[in-house]
């Protein structure tokens, strides 16, 4: 899908900073904020999945709260977040039920992750965020930006940010519409051009490994919003 808006940048709502080349422009980061993602999206910034991107997210405040209130962190291990989908939240295991495999998961979960009885195990923890959007800055080639907002595929809609049109700007804009990855043109100051808009993300069941996802934005969030808790 294309679209071509022209936006004069006024923040809608606080960004963090410091905001640089690494991540993604304020006015880039601004646009999405007011029209490409939900209200209560928040936004982070750092590396995940070896890429320096600004995240938004929906947080579940639920979770968020229990965590906080339970000491417990952003949850990175994928054998324990493997572990935690074959229980039911909320309702009591028997811990001799578990196979092998899962049993040495469960001598290592973090604090918070679950609640024990005298045999039995009672999960507790649930993914802490919905990922809205990843934008793709920095100084890399078109191409490279492409290439490195792929990785966020699996897990949630992903556009790019450069700081000027294409000189082929149609063959551009079909490149990035083939891959479903969002254009932004951010040449300075505060006009945003979005010459594609992301590609919707359609989320399927919660597997181990974009749970693990969901995880690291947390850890970023953790990072970003507040102290992290350990």
């Amino acid at each position: 899908m294309f679209v071509r808006v022209r936006y004069g940048c006024g923040r809608v709502g606080p960004v963090p900073s410091p905001l640089t080349s690494a991540s993604a422009p304020v006015s880039a980061v601004d646009y999405a904020s007011s029209h490409l993602v939900p209200d209560a999206a928040r936004a982070c910034f750092g590396s995940v999945l070896g890429v320096n991107a600004a995240v938004f997210y929906e947080l579940d405040e639920q979770e968020d709260a229990r965590r906080e209130r339970d000491s417990a962190a952003a949850i990175t291990d994928v054998d324990v977040l493997d572990l935690l989908l074959c229980l039911p939240i909320g309702e009591s295991v028997r811990i001799d039920d578990l196979g092998g495999r899962r049993r040495r998961a469960l001598a290592k979960i973090p604090t918070g992750c679950v609640e024990f009885g005298w045999d039995t195990v009672i999960r507790q923890a649930r993914p802490p965020l919905t990922p809205s959007l990843a934008i793709v800055g920095g100084n890399g080639s078109f191409r490279r930006k492409l290439e490195l907002a792929g990785r966020f595929a699996p897990f949630c809609p992903k556009a790019i940010v450069i700081d000027r049109a294409p000189r082929d700007l149609t063959a551009a804009c079909f490149d990035a519409d083939f891959y479903g990855v969002g254009l932004i043109v951010a040449s300075g100051g505060s006009d945003v051009e979005a010459l594609v808009a992301p590609q919707v993300h359609w989320p399927r069941r919660v597997v181990p490994r974009t749970w693990w996802f969901t995880e690291e934005i947390y850890r970023m969030h953790l990072t970003c919003g507040a102290p992290e808790r350990t």
